[in-house]
């Protein structure tokens, strides 16, 4: 056993340590003991079989990954009582000490001298109620330490209430706790043990990375808790299998085949050379730690195979390797076959994208029960699209349940979502759900023109009249983010000087310049025909051209830039006639105009005060029309007012 010897140093510093009462005879200097941090142990013999005692040592007991360690700690005496100062493992769940003076043991009067770990965030760490629970019962002899034979121990039922806590609070816990949590419950419930374990089991198959220990739990729920001697020994032929020979001759050809495939620059060729690869060495059939070994990752195979096949719109080949792809790949499939296509470039209409969302969010779906660590970033951060294709299909009550799920994520802070979610309840008729997020979406500041409709009319219904909109709309909004925004917009006020520019417009071929401009405040939108921000900058940058469309001293222009298209004129012409913006084009396609003021990146906006005079310059689109309004005006403002 490590031994860790405490200095007198540390000893006197403990004594002026703030300590919490967990017990009279046991204490640690904190409520919430952070695995991997040093705390301070405090223990008082008083009452105890150890009163009086000279020498007396304390062996801790660690929950570490699910298996118990030992450390022996030397403790130091002050007057009666005996410290330690003692760093938690940084893998530990759960630490319970047991305090010996020769053949004498004190391991709690009425309660264990145990204490359950926190991570840095506050919250238990995943592992600590199988700790607290398998320390005082002997149902699963692995998990059961020589901490007690008799004294404190505590019955099944018990275990599993710790066993059902644990998987509420941290479900990825399941493939650690399945076998032990259905073996203690098949004592206390054999029919709930028997149908929970045949859920866990399909559960635990759905996994990509499952280890030879998980698969000999499998291996154990089946011939102890469902008594099926069949399954259990097909199931040790596929854990032998994992570690025959047979496999391990092959990985030299997996090796060689997994390199031809990282060479290949043809996706077309690449598809059938992974789909081929994934035939010759299945997932579930893989040398782990060869594959660990020289980073051979599954995950990335399955997405290739989904991103190629979603690109050549072969659906079949989609549908059959999303429904075995592991969750690792998931948030990649998604944003490539799902976000790109139908957010940001558009090429799917919500019936195609339709097509290859629902596999994916069917799949995404049967990790639901083991939530593996990030399952719900992935599922919250897609939600609000997949709702958007169903809204466009008319799946309107389907489309709610995801959008809901979406709002648990961005709290009414993202504006298309908003927009999706007032869109449906417009149309289901809930009235009082739709002018609650319309009023918390505009706090926010993440509202579309789609919105500002539906709030003015929902005001004049209830008014029978205009009068009094304005200041309530007004009276909606979050002044706290209205000051961090105007002082945001006001540290990043410059002036520098401009070089003349000769554009031409849309309008007539005008030209342009900027010479001419003089005495105007002049704002540049700098954009592509394939940029996806810089389009959806449009709707927000539109509610500014309108907000001073009848101001002579304000003026709008959009760059359209860095093109790459041959008739790129005539798309524009065709996509703002479509989308309804009436905007003042600058046509530069070559990009000399926009290098000469210095944007690479795009979407870039500028505004530019009567004097010609830089006086902002920013990049990017962060995705609210209501926001991007008020950050224009703020500029055009201060850029009118000058120094």
């Amino acid at each position: 056993m490590k031994k860790l010897i405490i200095t007198s140093a540390l000893a006197l510093v403990i004594t002026t340590m703030s300590v919490f009462a967990q017990d009279k005879n046991f204490k640690l200097s904190t409520e919430k003991p952070v695995a991997g941090e040093q705390i301070g142990v405090t223990y008082n013999p008083k009452g105890t079989v150890l009163a009086g005692k000279k020498n007396i040592t304390a062996t801790v007991y660690q929950f570490c990954d699910y298996q118990w360690q030992k450390n022996d700690i030397t403790l130091e005496k002050k007057d009666s009582v005996w410290y330690a100062s003692y760093r938690l493992p940084q893998n530990a769940s759960f630490v319970a000490f047991k305090f010996k003076s020769g053949k004498l043991t004190d391991i709690g009067q009425n309660m264990a001298y145990g204490w359950m770990l926190f991570g840095k965030d506050g919250k238990n760490v995943p592992g600590s109620y199988a700790g607290w629970a398998f320390l005082r019962n002997p149902s699963v002899p692995e998990l059961f330490p020589d901490f007690t034979k008799d004294k404190l121990l505590i019955g099944d039922d018990v275990v599993v209430y710790w066993m059902e806590q644990q998987l509420r609070y941290a479900p990825s816990s399941k493939r650690d706790i399945f076998y032990p949590h259905l073996k203690v419950l098949k004592k206390v419930n054999p029919e709930q043990a028997k149908k929970a374990a045949l859920k866990d089991i399909a559960t635990m198959k759905n996994l990509p990375d499952l280890t030879v220990k998980e698969l000999n739990n499998i291996k154990r729920v089946y011939a102890e808790v469902l008594e099926n001697s069949t399954s259990a020994d097909s199931m040790a032929k596929v854990i032998a299998a994992i570690d025959s020979n047979a496999i391990k001759s092959k990985n030299a050809e997996k090796l060689a085949a997994v390199k031809l495939m990282g060479a290949e620059r043809d996706y077309k060729k690449l598809l059938p050379m992974t789909i081929s690869f994934l035939e010759r060495f299945p997932m579930d059939q893989a040398d782990r730690a060869f594959d660990q070994a020289n980073r051979i990752d599954y995950a990335k195979f399955y997405s290739s195979i989904a991103i190629i096949a979603s690109v050549e719109k072969d659906s079949v080949t989609f549908k059959k390797y999303v429904a075995q792809t592991p969750f690792l790949s998931l948030a990649n499939i998604f944003y490539k076959c799902m976000q790109v296509p139908y957010v940001s470039l558009k090429t799917f209409t919500a019936a195609e994208a339709y097509v290859y969302a629902r596999p994916m969010m069917s799949r995404l779906l049967q990790f639901n029960d083991l939530k593996p660590d990030g399952f719900m970033d992935v599922y919250m951060g897609n939600a609000g699209v997949y709702a958007d294709i169903l809204m466009h299909l008319h799946k309107d009550e389907q489309a709610l349940g995801f959008a809901g799920a979406a709002q648990q994520k961005y709290e009414y802070g993202n504006a298309p979502l908003n927009e999706v979610s007032s869109v449906l309840l417009e149309r289901t008729g809930q009235k009082d759900k739709l002018q609650l997020v319309l009023e918390r979406s505009m706090k926010k500041n993440q509202v579309t023109p789609l919105m500002l409709e539906m709030l003015k009319k929902n005001y004049i219904a209830l008014h029978q009249s205009e009068a009094g909109y304005e200041a309530y709309l007004a009276s909606l909004k979050d002044v706290t983010l209205d000051a961090a925004l105007e002082s945001k917009v006001k540290k990043s006020m410059i002036k520098q000087s401009l070089p003349e520019f000769s554009v031409k417009s849309n309008r007539g071929g005008k030209m342009v310049k900027l010479s001419d401009l003089k005495g105007k405040v002049v704002v540049l939108d700098f954009w592509a025909s394939w940029c996806a921000p810089c389009k959806a900058a449009f709707p927000g940058m539109n509610m500014a051209v309108e907000k001073y469309k009848n101001d002579k001293d304000v003026v709008f222009y959009f760059v359209d830039t860095q093109e790459k298209m041959k008739d790129y004129e005539a798309y524009v012409t065709k996509y703002l006639k479509d989308h309804n913006f009436d905007f003042n084009v600058l046509f530069d396609a070559d990009a000399k105009f926009s290098k000469s003021f210095g944007v690479g990146p795009i979407p870039h906006k500028m505004v530019i005060d009567k004097n010609g005079s830089l006086r902002f310059s920013e990049v990017g689109y962060m995705g609210s029309p209501s926001e991007l309004v008020d950050e224009i005006s703020m500029m055009v403002e201060l850029a009118r007012k000058g120094d």
